[in-house]
């Protein structure tokens, strides 16, 4: 490996997007309005523009072709943090998405529609478990 002294470091940033079927729209678009809570801040037939609380966005782009689920799954996750981790979980389940096993049995990890796979978590949790 060569000297790291001075290199630049990175961070995620507040941007992110997903591709999904176009048939999936008004699904994805009640899922991620109705039962987590973002706003739309564009729209159009070939994508959508989610903000999430935070200053987060998502943008989801409708197209012809995806991964499937399954494969998807496999991909990146993001975590969701909420002050009421309960009344979230109730409404992500009710709304029937796919909660996926995961050795981490203290959070759920869910699939969205579109593909997209998240886990949920408490806004003031101490997750350093995880960075160690």
């Amino acid at each position: 490996m060569g000297d790291t002294t001075g290199a630049a470091t990175v961070s995620i940033g507040t941007h992110s997007r997903l591709k999904a079927l176009a048939s999936e729209q008004n699904l994805i678009r009640q899922f991620y309005r109705d039962v987590l809570g973002c706003t739309i801040t564009k729209s159009s037939e070939r994508a959508d523009y989610f903000c999430m609380g935070n200053g987060f966005f998502i943008a989801v782009l409708y197209v012809t072709e995806v991964l499937s689920k399954e494969q998807a799954r496999d991909s990146i996750w993001l975590e969701l943090r909420t002050g009421d981790v309960e009344s979230v979980r109730r409404r992500i389940l009710q709304f029937g998405v796919d909660e996926l096993d995961s050795p981490d049995k203290d959070h759920l990890y869910f699939q969205a529609p579109g593909g997209q796979v998240f886990r949920l978590v408490g806004s003031t949790e101490d997750l350093s478990r995880f960075e160690r």
